[in-house]
Protein backbone atom coordinates (compact mmCIF):
# COMPACT_ATOMS: atom_id res chain seq x y z
CA UNK A 1 0.00 0.00 0.00
CA UNK A 2 2.76 2.46 0.94
CA UNK A 3 4.64 1.66 -2.24
CA UNK A 4 1.46 2.21 -4.30
CA UNK A 5 0.85 5.59 -2.67
CA UNK A 6 4.45 6.61 -3.26
CA UNK A 7 4.50 5.45 -6.90
CA UNK A 8 1.24 7.34 -7.44
CA UNK A 9 3.04 10.41 -6.12
CA UNK A 10 0.52 10.89 -3.34
CA UNK A 11 3.22 11.01 -0.64
CA UNK A 12 5.54 13.46 -2.41
CA UNK A 13 5.35 17.17 -1.52
CA UNK A 14 3.82 18.71 -4.64
CA UNK A 15 4.03 22.25 -5.95
CA UNK A 16 0.60 23.87 -5.66
CA UNK A 17 -1.29 26.53 -7.56
CA UNK A 18 -1.24 29.68 -5.40
CA UNK A 19 -4.96 30.36 -5.89
CA UNK A 20 -6.76 27.01 -5.98
CA UNK A 21 -4.23 24.74 -4.29
CA UNK A 22 -4.18 22.28 -7.20
CA UNK A 23 -0.99 20.34 -7.92
CA UNK A 24 1.01 21.75 -10.84
CA UNK A 25 1.91 19.43 -13.71
CA UNK A 26 5.61 19.08 -14.55
CA UNK A 27 5.16 18.79 -18.35
CA UNK A 28 6.17 15.11 -18.41
CA UNK A 29 2.89 13.59 -17.26
CA UNK A 30 3.68 13.92 -13.54
CA UNK A 31 3.45 16.56 -10.86
CA UNK A 32 6.08 19.15 -9.98
CA UNK A 33 7.75 18.49 -6.61
CA UNK A 34 8.43 21.25 -4.14
CA UNK A 35 10.51 19.88 -1.24
CA UNK A 36 10.59 23.16 0.70
CA UNK A 37 7.01 24.42 0.44
CA UNK A 38 5.02 21.62 -1.19
CA UNK A 39 2.11 19.82 0.40
CA UNK A 40 1.61 16.06 0.27
CA UNK A 41 -1.71 14.70 -0.94
CA UNK A 42 -1.48 12.04 1.81
CA UNK A 43 0.71 12.84 4.81
CA UNK A 44 1.80 9.75 6.74
CA UNK A 45 3.17 11.84 9.61
CA UNK A 46 3.45 9.56 12.65
CA UNK A 47 1.16 6.79 11.38
CA UNK A 48 4.14 4.46 10.92
CA UNK A 49 5.81 5.12 14.29
CA UNK A 50 6.38 1.75 16.00
CA UNK A 51 5.13 -0.03 12.85
CA UNK A 52 6.25 -3.56 12.02
CA UNK A 53 7.14 -3.37 8.31
CA UNK A 54 9.65 -6.23 8.47
CA UNK A 55 10.20 -7.92 5.11
CA UNK A 56 8.24 -5.30 3.14
CA UNK A 57 9.06 -4.28 -0.41
CA UNK A 58 9.50 -0.51 -0.14
CA UNK A 59 11.68 0.02 -3.22
CA UNK A 60 11.53 3.57 -4.60
CA UNK A 61 9.17 4.65 -1.80
CA UNK A 62 9.14 8.26 -0.65
CA UNK A 63 9.34 7.98 3.13
CA UNK A 64 10.69 11.50 3.59
CA UNK A 65 9.60 13.71 6.47
CA UNK A 66 7.74 11.00 8.38
CA UNK A 67 8.10 9.52 11.82
CA UNK A 68 9.44 5.94 11.78
CA UNK A 69 10.57 6.03 15.41
CA UNK A 70 11.10 2.46 16.69
CA UNK A 71 9.79 1.04 13.37
CA UNK A 72 10.89 -2.47 12.40
CA UNK A 73 12.30 -2.34 8.87
CA UNK A 74 14.23 -5.61 9.21
CA UNK A 75 14.85 -7.45 5.94
CA UNK A 76 13.02 -4.72 3.98
CA UNK A 77 13.89 -3.97 0.37
CA UNK A 78 14.64 -0.24 0.67
CA UNK A 79 16.43 0.15 -2.67
CA UNK A 80 16.22 3.81 -3.73
CA UNK A 81 13.85 4.68 -0.85
CA UNK A 82 13.85 8.32 0.22
CA UNK A 83 14.49 8.89 3.95
CA UNK A 84 15.31 12.62 3.77
CA UNK A 85 14.26 14.28 7.07
CA UNK A 86 12.73 11.00 8.32
CA UNK A 87 12.90 10.11 12.00
CA UNK A 88 14.51 6.66 12.24
CA UNK A 89 15.29 6.99 15.96
CA UNK A 90 15.62 3.48 17.48
CA UNK A 91 14.50 1.93 14.15
CA UNK A 92 15.54 -1.63 13.34
CA UNK A 93 17.06 -2.03 9.87
CA UNK A 94 18.64 -5.45 10.43
CA UNK A 95 19.52 -7.10 7.09
CA UNK A 96 17.65 -4.40 5.10
CA UNK A 97 18.85 -3.59 1.57
CA UNK A 98 19.78 0.11 1.46
CA UNK A 99 21.25 0.28 -2.05
CA UNK A 100 20.80 3.82 -3.30
CA UNK A 101 18.55 4.90 -0.42
CA UNK A 102 18.66 8.67 0.14
CA UNK A 103 19.34 9.78 3.71
CA UNK A 104 20.12 13.47 3.06
CA UNK A 105 20.71 16.06 0.35
CA UNK A 106 24.04 17.76 -0.36
CA UNK A 107 27.45 16.42 0.63
CA UNK A 108 27.90 14.02 3.54
CA UNK A 109 30.43 16.38 5.16
CA UNK A 110 27.91 19.25 5.36
CA UNK A 111 24.69 17.26 5.78
CA UNK A 112 23.05 17.06 9.19
CA UNK A 113 19.82 15.60 10.61
CA UNK A 114 16.54 17.48 10.49
CA UNK A 115 15.91 20.14 13.09
CA UNK A 116 12.70 21.34 14.70
CA UNK A 117 14.10 24.87 14.82
CA UNK A 118 16.13 25.26 11.62
CA UNK A 119 14.88 25.19 8.03
CA UNK A 120 16.46 22.62 5.71
CA UNK A 121 19.05 23.79 3.19
CA UNK A 122 18.66 21.44 0.24
CA UNK A 123 21.83 22.75 -1.41
CA UNK A 124 24.29 22.18 1.46
CA UNK A 125 22.36 19.36 3.12
CA UNK A 126 22.16 21.07 6.50
CA UNK A 127 19.06 19.86 8.37
CA UNK A 128 17.96 17.62 5.47
CA UNK A 129 19.17 14.32 6.92
CA UNK A 130 17.36 11.47 8.59
CA UNK A 131 17.52 11.15 12.37
CA UNK A 132 19.39 7.86 12.78
CA UNK A 133 20.29 7.83 16.47
CA UNK A 134 20.13 4.42 18.19
CA UNK A 135 19.19 2.64 14.93
CA UNK A 136 20.23 -1.03 14.52
CA UNK A 137 22.02 -1.57 11.19
CA UNK A 138 23.31 -5.08 11.86
CA UNK A 139 23.76 -6.96 8.61
CA UNK A 140 22.51 -4.12 6.38
CA UNK A 141 23.11 -4.94 2.72
CA UNK A 142 24.67 -2.77 -0.01
CA UNK A 143 25.46 0.18 2.26
CA UNK A 144 27.36 2.82 0.29
CA UNK A 145 30.41 4.60 1.72
CA UNK A 146 28.40 7.85 1.82
CA UNK A 147 25.55 6.19 3.74
CA UNK A 148 28.02 4.50 6.10
CA UNK A 149 29.69 7.83 6.82
CA UNK A 150 26.35 9.55 7.49
CA UNK A 151 25.25 6.80 9.91
CA UNK A 152 28.62 7.01 11.67
CA UNK A 153 28.53 10.82 11.90
CA UNK A 154 24.95 11.17 13.13
CA UNK A 155 23.97 7.83 14.70
CA UNK A 156 25.62 8.18 18.07
CA UNK A 157 27.41 5.35 19.87
CA UNK A 158 24.60 2.76 19.67
CA UNK A 159 24.18 3.12 15.90
CA UNK A 160 27.94 3.29 15.31
CA UNK A 161 28.36 -0.07 17.04
CA UNK A 162 26.09 -1.75 14.44
CA UNK A 163 27.32 -0.08 11.20
CA UNK A 164 28.72 -2.69 8.78
CA UNK A 165 32.35 -1.85 8.07
CA UNK A 166 32.71 0.10 11.30
CA UNK A 167 33.26 3.79 11.92
CA UNK A 168 37.03 4.05 12.37
CA UNK A 169 38.26 7.51 11.43
CA UNK A 170 34.75 8.99 11.08
CA UNK A 171 33.83 11.60 13.71
CA UNK A 172 30.84 11.14 16.00
CA UNK A 173 29.08 14.47 15.45
CA UNK A 174 26.51 13.73 18.17
CA UNK A 175 29.21 13.21 20.84
CA UNK A 176 26.98 10.69 22.61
Amino acid sequence: MIRFLSRSRLLTPLQRDEHLGRPILDGRGGYAEDREHGIRVINLGAILANANLAGSDLRWTDLSDINLIRADLSRCDLVRANFVRTILYQATLVEADLMGATLFFGQVQSASPRSRLESPDFMTGQHTGAVVEEADLSGVKRLSEEQREYFCRWGGEKTRATVPGGCDGIPNCLNR
